[in-house]
């Protein structure tokens, strides 16, 4: 993609044909994968995590724009904590 002045993350994602918003301007897939439940992601710029609030911050010339999608495979955080606890069990019940 060409940098111009003025471009905003948002824009330079949407002109990538790869990511999809919704009319709040928020981020609702990714090369067809939608966001909400297990699937998340991380908004990089020049390799620093940033929230989606600056979604309109503009770039500069020669900055690295990434989208990291991230998969959790627990839907709720408690299915989460049940499994933490129940690896921290097995895992004191071995002996070396």
């Amino acid at each position: 993609m060409r940098f111009r002045p003025g471009l905003t993350i948002y824009q330079a994602l949407a002109e990538t044909g790869v990511v999809r918003f919704n009319f709040r301007g928020q981020i609702i897939s990714v090369s067809g994968v939608p966001i909400g439940g297990n699937i998340s992601y991380q908004l990089q710029l020049n390799g620093r995590v940033i929230p989606a609030s600056l979604l309109n911050f503009p770039v500069q010339r020669n900055d690295s724009v990434a989208l990291q999608l991230i998969y959790n495979p627990f839907q709720r955080e408690d299915e989460a904590d049940e499994f933490i606890e129940e690896t921290e069990t097995s895992d004191s019940a071995i002996e070396y």
